[in-house]
Parts: structure tokens; sequence; C-alpha cells
């Protein structure tokens, strides 16, 4: 999906042209095995293997260091729902979210809806469908304008406490700001029915989060992070989001749930520098090019799962 790079850094030709919007979607149905994905490293972080004996405060700082070598800031938050166990770094930072927001449209939809006490449209259905599954930026961008717009953000951080969670400046759902820790919250109140979905729309969410397609709609490969880096835990909701440039700088986040019964909470963002390997600075507008086969996107795709793999070297939560 192609949508317009945040105002930070774009050009007066950029700002007049752009027009969609870029992240990513998620998942597959309760308890299922998830989508065969396309990988998009080639090569995790060479010191993954020097973490394998570690145990896991101890992995995060070198995991750390590893991301800030290849010029990325990464905070996250996992939460182990079983033992209570809660594990992060920099989980107070807001990030603008990019398609991470399409939760909170979803959820607003399902809410009204489960107010009412009728069924979502099934165009409506439809859309949903194809924003979480791909994320699909006219999808969100419909519901965003059907639903309220930054009142969906207001009401949903309301609803489930999200105290670091803002609407837009400008009215683009891209640009709603949160934190890992959040996001994470997020996630667990709606499992436990604290933000006031109830148990069916809830399912129907993490169904579609669970049925996430390797490739967005416009053709992004989406499963970096997460699911790239942990082939052990084959079920998994997911909602993925990404865009350039904020501050000269690539965001991308990786978030859902892993484990039978929804049992780890995660959610990593990284903002890291446009990098080039022949060290030329080209801009990978996002509003008006296609970034899928950016060198830099990839660059910073592989330093998410690389994360996640230095965490979890095994690929699997343990």
């Amino acid at each position: 999906m192609s949508r317009p790079m945040q105002v930070l850094a774009v050009s007066c030709a950029a700002l007049v042209a752009a027009v969609a919007v870029l992240f990513a979607g998620c998942g597959v149905p309760e308890e299922s095995e998830a989508t065969e994905s396309i990988s998009t490293s080639e090569s995790p972080f060479p010191d993954k293997d020097a973490v394998q004996e570690l145990d896991l405060e101890m992995r995060v700082p070198q995991a750390i260091q590893s991301a800030t070598e290849r010029g990325a800031d990464i905070d996250f938050a996992v939460l182990d729902r079983d033992t209570g166990a809660y594990f992060s770094n920099g989980d107070t930072v807001p990030v603008e979210t990019a398609s991470i927001s399409k939760l909170f449209i979803a959820d607003q939809v399902f809410h009204g809806a489960d107010l009412a006490q009728v069924p979502v449209s099934a165009d409506d259905m439809a859309s949903l469908t194809t924003m979480l599954e791909s994320s699909d930026d006219f999808a969100a961008n419909y519901l965003w304008n059907q639903y309220g717009g930054n009142d969906i953000v207001t009401t949903v951080a309301q609803r489930y406490g999200l105290t670091a969670t803002a609407a837009p400046w400008d009215g683009q759902w891209w640009n709603t700001t949160s934190t890992t820790g959040d996001i994470v919250a997020y996630y667990t109140r709606m499992l436990d029915g604290a933000g006031g979905l109830s148990p069916e729309s809830t399912a129907t969410m993490i169904g579609l989060l669970r049925e996430s397609k390797p490739v967005a709609t416009d053709g992004y490969h989406q499963h970096f992070g997460v699911v790239d880096a942990l082939p052990g835990e084959p079920v998994r909701a997911v909602k993925q989001g990404w865009m350039c440039c904020i501050a000269d700088r690539w965001i991308h986040w990786s978030t859902g749930t892993v484990g039978v019964n929804n049992r780890y909470i995660v959610a990593f963002v990284s903002r890291e520098a446009i990098h080039y390997e022949d060290d030329m600075e080209r801009y990978p507008d996002t509003a008006v090019v296609d970034v899928t086969d950016d060198s830099s996107a990839q660059h910073a795709r592989d330093t998410v799962t690389g994360f996640v793999s230095m965490l979890f070297p095994d690929g699997r939560i343990d």
C-alpha cells in the first residue's frame, strides 16, 4: 500500500503528490497454523549465535546494540499472559503508528455493531477483512471517514485506558501516535474484554489477524519481524505497520499475539536511518514511489527480524 509519507521529511512536490498510505496487516483462524510467509531476511544479525546461551534479560542489550550499529532504535514490549512476565525497552516512547492504527479502526467498527446489536454490514466486513489481512489503505481510508476519523482513536484510547495513545495531529490515521506498551495493553485488554468488545467481535478480529497475508495489497512484504523471526510459533495473529519517512527514518512495527490461546503479546517498533549499500542517499518517497524492492526498506525490515531473532534465537518464545 502506497501512502503519503510523513510530513517531517517530504519535499514540496511530494506534499502535492501524496495521496495514499503504507503499512501492513495480519494472521490465521483460531488455533490454526499461519499462512506460509515470504522470508524478508537474508541474514539476521551475525551475532545471533552469541546470545544463544543467554537468558532473555541478557539478550536485550545485545540486540539493542546490534540494532544501533545498523542505524536503528528499537522499542519493544513482550507480555506472557500465563505468568505475567513482562519484558520491555522504551515501551513509553510515542511513535507514529502507521498501519497499527488499523486495529483501532476495526475495533470501533465492531464495537459500534456490538452496541447496536447488529452484525457489521457486508460491505464494511469486506473492508475490515482486506484492511486487517492485507493492510489495504483504501479500505482504511473508507472506514476512517465513515466511523469518525480522529474520534476513533480518542474513543478507543479511552475505552482501553491507553494513556500514551493520541489521535493524529493532521487527521490522517497513519499519524496516530502510540507506544509499544500501549499496543501490548490494547491486545491484552481486547482479549480480556476490558475494552468493551464482545467475545464474538474479539474472536472475529483475532481470526482476521491470523489470516495475515505474506504480501500486502501494495506488494510490500509484510511478514518481517514476528513472523519471519519466529518460525517455531505457527499460531499467531499479527498486525504490521511501516512508512517512510519521519525525520529521514523508516518506521516499521511488528505486533500481535503469539502462541496457543494468544499466550504472548508482542509489540516491536523500529526507527531506522535510510540506508543504501552504495552510501548514496536516495529518498524513498512512499507517496509516489513503489518501495517494495527498495534496498533501504529491505535493510530496515531485516533489522526488525534480526532483533526479534536475537531475543528468541530458537525461533520461538520461551
